[in-house]
């Protein structure tokens, strides 16, 4: 049997939450962090098979060391999901899922006041985990 891989970040599996960060926003990683505390407190060997934001929330899929999971670790899963729904994935203020505006099946996105007005003009992004701004055509401010 092959050893599974350790992460750079310490000795643990590769594949888990602090791993796959970087498919969100910023404003999401102290929560999913918080869940990988409570994840290793339960289930120490868990190991992400998805992280991704979808429909303006997180959504993650977890599998444990046997395969299945316990009730729970589902709800702590859940609650994360759920607590992405009010949290800016932008900055971690709170916030609340909105369209972009670029029409009727617009991008939804969970956005504070502040982030949503930059995110409408554009002017702001998530690439790789992190919030990347752009600069106004033109260069003006």
């Amino acid at each position: 049997m092959q050893e599974p891989q350790t992460s750079r970040l310490g000795n643990r599996p590769e594949r888990q939450l602090p791993d796959r960060l970087r498919a969100v926003g910023p404003g999401w990683h102290p929560l999913l962090m918080r869940l990988h505390e409570e994840l290793l407190a339960r289930e120490p060997g868990y190991r992400v098979d998805d992280l991704k934001e979808k429909l303006g929330g997180v959504r993650v899929q977890v599998t444990g060391v046997s395969g299945g999971l316990s009730t729970e670790v589902r709800a702590l899963v859940a609650a994360a999901e759920a607590q992405s729904a009010v949290t800016c994935e932008f900055c971690g203020a709170p916030g609340r899922r909105r369209p972009r505006g670029d029409g009727a099946a617009g991008w939804l996105k969970t956005v504070c006041d502040s982030c949503h007005a930059a995110w409408i003009r554009h002017a702001i992004m998530i690439v790789n985990g992190v919030v990347r701004r752009r600069e106004p055509e033109g260069g003006e401010r």
